[in-house]
């Protein structure tokens, strides 16, 4: 069960972030609903590993999930950093 909740919050989560990418301006609160999604989703795959839910989609979801983190880094190594800045001044 919650191996497909954090595929679903993978999924939305990364839809957030290429929406932030593909507008015209930054949105810091677009892309920081987008990383909190993909941490959620991150939560998920522990708690399904630890009720240990039968099957190999936990496996996957958490392969993905640091897949697109690493591409997110790769692609935009400052963001995160930017991010957390744009919360300190807050």
């Amino acid at each position: 069960m919650f191996s497909k909740y954090s595929l679903g919050l993978i999924v939305v989560g990364s839809l957030f972030l290429m929406l932030n990418r593909l507008s015209s301006e930054y949105s810091e609160p677009l892309a920081l609903i987008g990383f909190l999604l993909l941490f959620a989703a991150a939560g998920a795959v522990f708690i399904a590993a630890l009720k240990r839910e039968p099957g190999q989609l936990k496996v996957w979801s958490l392969s993905v999930f640091f897949i697109i983190l690493f591409v997110i880094t790769w692609a935009e190594p400052f963001e995160i950093l930017r991010l957390m800045t744009w919360l300190k001044n807050i």
